[in-house]
């Protein structure tokens, strides 16, 4: 490059480097507008005419000279006629061809002496293109749609270059200055509207998944979540009793284990109680009313315990009620007042029969203190019914 002054070396990797660029970037880039894709080909025009330039420069330094400035003026006559044609129109793909035909035509006018024969033409049809480029310019600044913004700036500018270089008739640096924020201009439009719109898109896409990932994981764990609510609902209504809606024998016993194993130094009573005379209920006045009779019992013993207490129908007319951490007297005036509570609000009215038994006096297991509870009621039983009776007092 040493045959070359440093003004032009310059402008040589400037023109080199943006129109490979841009023209890698029209051909490389497979989703992108018709329009771009033709203003990006236009770079092949100096991309060719250049690199041939610097080939010659050694030989024939005019001719050179000749390719440079030419090569700027068909690239903005192509590049103008590419964006003043809308996309819509089929004429706009006739362009595709028209960087080698420019290109071509470049050779052609390389004559050693046509810088001096074309002058006043390449100055009009600067000029010209010059103004047409300014217009659209000034014209795209009054839309809200700037897309074409940088497209027009960057043929303005290199317009204006390419015109200061005609009539300072050598490339000074102010020209060179002009030529490279033209080029950075046109590579601006390129990127915005190919890769910055690819990424844009892609950017976007991204956040679509992200957000559709993020709906789909908060409904997979809401559905998991009411599946579980269902599940725990159907576990629960099979440890509860479909008439009572207490817990069933097996419930009542898982329980009953639960709390010895967790608490085994402290007191716990259980009662047990069943209807008074309940098979002559259900002969002399029909299974309806003895079902009316268990309600009724199962109603008033649910709204009649301490929260914790927990009640259950160990079978037929059978209940039990566990009473945590209460000792033997205590469960006695509970079980006492849940006697007279029935005797006196049931409806239908009936009576009932308590047999309670304490842990670990009475028993050690839940099996042990069921039975002793069971043997108390029995003891109530023959008392006459409607009776409390502790099986430590039958016991001594």
């Amino acid at each position: 490059m040493l045959f070359l002054s440093l003004e032009n070396q310059i402008f040589f990797l400037v023109v080199l480097t943006f129109s490979f660029l841009i023209t890698a970037c029209a051909l490389g880039v497979k989703m992108q507008p018709l329009k771009m894709r033709l203003f990006g080909l236009a770079f092949l025009i100096p991309l060719l005419l250049n690199i041939t330039a610097f080939l010659m420069a050694p030989y024939n330094q005019s001719g050179a000279a000749s390719l440079l400035i030419l090569s700027h003026i068909l690239l903005i006559m192509d590049c103008s006629f590419v964006l003043l044609i809308p996309e819509r129109f089929n004429i706009v793909r006739l362009f595709a061809v028209m960087p080698f035909v420019f290109a071509g035509l470049g050779y052609v006018l390389s004559a050693p002496d046509i810088y001096v024969h074309l002058f006043a033409a390449m100055c009009f049809v600067t000029l010209i293109f010059l103004v047409i480029n300014l217009v659209l310019l000034i014209n795209n600044m009054f839309h809200r749609e700037k897309t074409h913004m940088n497209g027009y700036a960057g043929m303005f500018i290199l317009s204006s270059a390419t015109g200061l270089w005609l009539y300072q008739r050598m490339l000074s640096y102010e020209a060179l200055v002009l030529l490279a924020l033209g080029y950075s201009c046109c590579a601006a439009y390129v990127y915005k509207n190919t890769l910055g719109k690819f990424f844009r898109d892609y950017q976007e896409t991204s956040e679509s998944l992200k957000r559709m990932n993020a709906s789909i994981h908060a409904e997979v764990i809401r559905r998991v979540e009411a599946i579980e609510k269902s599940n725990r609902k159907l576990l629960e209504k099979s440890k509860t009793d479909s008439m009572t809606g207490l817990l069933i024998k097996s419930a009542i016993m898982e329980k009953l284990e639960n709390l010895l194993e967790r608490s085994p130094r402290s007191n716990l009573s259980i009662l047990m109680f069943d209807i008074d005379m309940f098979k002559h209920i259900n002969d002399t006045m029909g299974h309806q009313h003895g079902d009316l009779c268990i309600k009724a019992l199962a109603s008033l013993a649910k709204t009649s315990f301490r929260q914790d207490d927990i009640v259950g129908r160990y079978g037929g007319d059978e209940f039990i009620v566990i009473l945590p951490d209460t000792p033997s007297v205590k469960a006695f005036v509970i079980a006492d007042r849940f006697r007279e509570l029935i005797q006196s609000k049931s409806n239908p009215n009936i009576t009932v029969s308590v047999g309670v038994a304490t842990y670990p006096v009475d028993g050690r297991s839940p099996i042990a203190l069921i039975e002793a509870a069971d043997k108390a009621l029995y003891a109530s039983k023959q008392k006459g019914r409607n009776t409390v009776t502790l099986y430590s007092a039958i016991c001594q």
